[in-house]
């Protein structure tokens, strides 16, 4: 099958600001603008297909009916494997962590959420929280958050351009305020919130908190900063996903040769991408997604970055 362009979900939530729509040629929705859920089939955001044979159709249905274009021997009752976001934080994320798969089979009925943070902007001085400063325990973990400590006590990183955060399940994490960055995760929309700066939801609540199932998954230890497989050619290369950024001069060539999907979100610049009969431009925010029984090769023409995720 031939390549195919995504729709993006868009979600508000409080905490998003402007950067996607005025920098990453997103359409304004109700509110901040906090997450471009690119490569999504979910049953909280599901893309809808804009090319092809599969044109108009939902990115899980078409992938239920057509499990050849997600990998090679990949079944109709299979869960698509991945998500992929661009993220604009203009407050900061609330202090969260996620499950591992099991715990997320057992309580959730969800897979659980391995992540990686790619940044693509901030603002001077941004930040983000990963891990604990120091191994702690469970009690001492608990009673940080009953005293309003949590902050005290977790790891604060100063962020930049390019930089790569590898989020394991279990890691307790913040993106801070003024960043832009792309996510890459499992498919899943699990999250256990453990502190929320006292915000108030839409509701005019407060939003609510999963101290007990947050405490059942968090790793109260510092966090390994190192990002599996990274090297000149991969950002990150682990079991759960693959991510590696193209830096295009003028033409770049994809051999047919892989049993997963590419999916392509270009970061900057403007290219023109071919595959046998399919032909599209994309620029900054635009993405394609190259089914895994794509018999063409992928010809790029362009100046700029694209991030390839399978």
């Amino acid at each position: 099958m031939l390549p195919f362009r995504l729709k993006p979900v868009l979600k508000n939530y409080l905490w998003g600001g402007e950067k996607l729509i005025s920098s990453w040629g997103k359409e304004s929705c109700a509110g901040p603008l906090a997450e471009s859920w690119e490569l999504a089939a979910h049953k909280d955001g599901d893309n809808l297909i804009l090319d092809g044979e599969l044109k108009g159709s939902a990115l899980s249905e078409a992938v239920k009916k057509n499990p050849e274009i997600a990998a090679k021997n990949f079944k109709p009752e299979n869960t698509f494997p991945l998500m992929v976001k661009l993220i604009d934080s203009a407050q900061p994320l609330s202090i969260q962590v996620h499950p591992d798969d099991d715990y997320a089979r057992r309580v959730e009925n969800s897979k659980g959420k391995t992540e990686l943070w790619y940044i693509l902007d901030h603002e001077p001085d941004a930040f983000i929280y990963l891990g604990f400063k120091k191994e702690i325990t469970r009690f001492e973990f608990e009673q940080a958050i009953k005293n309003n400590a949590l902050l005290e006590i977790l790891n604060k990183i100063k962020v930049h351009r390019g930089d790569a955060f590898f989020i394991p399940a279990g890691t307790v994490h913040s993106i801070g305020a003024g960043i832009t960055l792309a996510e890459i995760q499992e498919n899943s929309n699990i999250t256990y919130r453990v502190y929320d700066y006292g915000r108030a939801g839409a509701d005019g609540k407060p939003r609510e908190l999963h101290i007990a199932k947050a405490l059942d998954v968090a790793k109260t230890c510092p966090a390994n900063l190192a990002v599996p497989g990274s090297s000149e050619n991969f950002i990150v290369d682990c079991e759960n996903f693959s991510v590696k950024k193209l830096n295009i001069n003028n033409s770049f060539t994809e051999k047919k040769n892989f049993n997963s999907f590419r999916f392509l979100l270009c970061l900057s610049g403007k290219f023109n991408l071919a595959c046998g009969s399919f032909e599209r431009e994309i620029s900054r925010g635009g993405n394609i997604f190259i089914p895994a029984d794509c018999e063409e090769d992928i010809y790029i023409k362009g100046n700029g970055e694209i991030l390839s995720v399978w």
